[in-house]
């Protein structure tokens, strides 16, 4: 073993423990990774800053604005809501209609857009037909990540083995090339889910349930401090006010100005505005408050004085949200949105106590509370995916036929092969811009710069693999002692070490990572390396048994209030069902 090999060797074994770890972000490990191997001397500048402009990265880049192109024109909301319509009652007869529809969108369009669309419209069916989320949403991210499987373009994945792929030599996807296994295993998967995975889910409630049922339905009031109030000069603390069993301050303001948090530091005033939000049953409660009094109709410029509706809702911190690393103090959710918050919940646990120092992170699910306008300004602010389904002002309904009609273009002239697929994606997002199916900075915020960063910081790694031969140490000193097993044997033992590999792992760094792995163990064998090359690309995705390696899954994992052993249980069944048929079909469709 080499020195440079031994560096690359470390710079992975540290790479791999901080991904699992979770305690710095994964693009931050990946561009870490990056910069040690440039400060090794494994990699000079020329070579580590090429992976920037690497075809996979601007083929991904742009794959995310054609998919915020069908969103902002409301394609995909469309087919949701029509679901709504032709759905029956059980989460059965909703899964049957659901589950076909959302793989065929996610062979197409990004899955992780088309999850985000759909989880609202899920927890609107849910709430209308009496049935817990938490039945719905994992078959929805496993149907999604699957759907994906059957189009070059279907996941990120793809792009990259197809793209570190053609580095190495080898031809890239077609299109359609992995439709032929990806649409069986369509098909296992959601018969899986509708017929066994489905009564292995469980029925867990939502942040929202944990409150009391009369608690879900507030309104909102106003009162003012009067010049003879008693409540002058003592902080609200001090006051108990905000401790009414059936009443919430959303704030105070003062001269027009809301006060700064946490509010039971202020000291009230002559005149201070306070903002309550409580139960209509409560409201003469108020009133009766000695020193506080309602505000005239005019003045507070409400339809009905002191009864506008409060709405209570679940949303979670998104992948591409700008206040993660951010405390709830310091983004003020108040002054920012004119929203109340309540409760956010992480990875099981209810967080209620010392809420103003939690730092936000990706996955978050937040309890809100405010006015239509406030849950409107919090829906459209691109930070947030809101658990029930508010439209959007920003949907462009006219450019609807418009998206639709690049996408289709786009998709058939990749499997006419007459350009290569980055060049088409970019095409795409530029038509996207210029007809006005979504804004620069609209297209901007639908990138995921962190998946990006990521993406290049894993290619960087997989290239120094090959240039310090690393990749054949490997393949020659450990996949070599089981070269007897046999081409089919060694396929599906790559497979299954891939899919392992990307239940802690995100599958983006995997498909870097293990398709040079594959490539040269076929090279070992003398055969045909595209089994090998389909098996890492169809084994990356299958991340089911975990909610850390898939951006879906971890979306879900928060809003359908589900544990980790919950994806255990339903997930490894689907594993090992992925694996079987994989081993089994991919030989066939793509001989050694």
């Amino acid at each position: 073993m080499t020195l440079d090999i031994a560096i690359v060797f470390l710079v992975m074994g540290a790479t791999f423990i901080l991904l699992v770890s979770e305690k710095l972000s994964a693009d931050l490990v990946a561009m870490m990774a990056l910069t040690a191997l440039l400060m090794a001397g494994v990699l000079d500048p020329q070579e580590a800053f090429h992976v920037f402009g690497n075809e996979a990265v601007i083929t991904i880049a742009s794959m995310f604005v054609l998919s915020a192109g069908l969103e902002h024109a409301g394609v995909i909301g469309r087919i949701a809501r029509v679901l709504n319509s032709i759905s029956g009652k059980s989460d059965l007869a909703v899964l049957v209609v659901t589950l076909p529809i959302v793989a065929v969108l996610s062979a197409f369009v990004n899955n992780t857009p088309v999850v985000v669309v759909f989880i609202p419209v899920m927890f609107s069916l849910a709430r209308e037909r009496g049935i817990k989320p938490s039945r719905l949403l994992i078959p929805l991210s496993f149907a999604s990540i699957v759907g994906g499987t059957c189009t070059l373009i279907g996941t990120s994945t793809n792009i990259i083995v197809s793209a570190e792929a053609e580095q190495l030599g080898q031809a890239p996807f077609s299109m359609f090339e992995l439709s032929r296994l990806g649409v069986i295993l369509v098909a296992a998967a959601i018969i899986y889910l509708l017929f066994f995975g489905r009564r292995l889910l469980p029925e867990r409630d939502t942040l929202a349930s944990l409150l009391p049922e009369e608690n879900q339905k507030q309104y909102l009031t106003e009162v003012i401090v009067v010049a003879s109030s008693r409540l002058i000069g003592k902080k609200l603390g001090e006051t108990g006010l905000h401790k009414l069993k059936e009443g919430r301050i959303l704030e105070i303001v003062r001269f027009g100005d809301s006060m700064a948090w946490p509010l039971e530091e202020v000291t009230l005033r002559q005149g201070d505005r306070l903002r309550f939000s409580t139960v209509l049953s409560s409201m003469m409660e108020l009133k009766n408050l000695e020193g506080l009094q309602f505000l005239p109709e005019e003045k507070m410029g409400l339809a009905l004085v002191g009864a506008q509706k409060a709405m209570l809702m679940e949303c979670i911190v998104g992948p591409a949200s700008s206040l993660v690393g951010h405390t709830i103090k310091e983004i003020d959710l108040r002054r920012r949105f004119g929203a109340l918050l309540l409760a956010v919940h992480r990875k099981g646990v209810n967080l209620r106590q010392k809420i103003a120092n939690i730092r936000l992170q990706y996955g978050d699910t937040l309890l809100i509370e405010g006015p239509d306008h406030a849950i409107r300004r919090v829906r459209e602010s691109g930070d947030f995916l809101l658990l029930m389904d508010v439209p959007s002002s920003a949907t462009r309904k006219p450019k609807r036929w418009i998206a639709m009609s690049i996408v289709i273009l786009v998709v058939a002239l990749a499997s006419a092969n007459l350009f290569p697929i980055s060049v088409l994606a970019m095409m795409g997002a530029a038509l996207m811009l210029l007809t006005r199916c979504l804004d620069v900075e609209e297209a901007y915020k639908a990138v995921s710069w962190k998946t990006l960063l990521l993406i290049c910081g894993m290619l960087a790694l997989g290239m120094a693999m090959e240039k310090t031969h690393a990749t054949e140490y490997v393949v020659n000193n450990g996949f070599a002692a089981f070269s007897g097993l046999g081409p089919w044997a060694m396929m599906s033992l790559l497979f299954l070490f891939t899919s392992l590999l990307t239940q802690f792992l995100t599958n983006n760094a995997v498909a870097v990572l293990i398709t040079p792995l594959a490539i040269q163990t076929a090279t070992l064998l003398h055969v045909d390396p595209r089994p090998f090359i389909v098996a890492v690309a169809i084994g990356a995705s299958a991340c089911f048994a975990s909610p850390l390696g898939y951006q879906t899954n971890t979306l879900v994992y928060s809003a359908g209030g589900y544990q980790f052993k919950d994806f255990l249980r339903v997930g490894v069944p689907l594993n090992i069902l992925i694996w079987i048929l994989g081993s089994a079909l991919i030989p066939y469709f793509w001989p050694f």
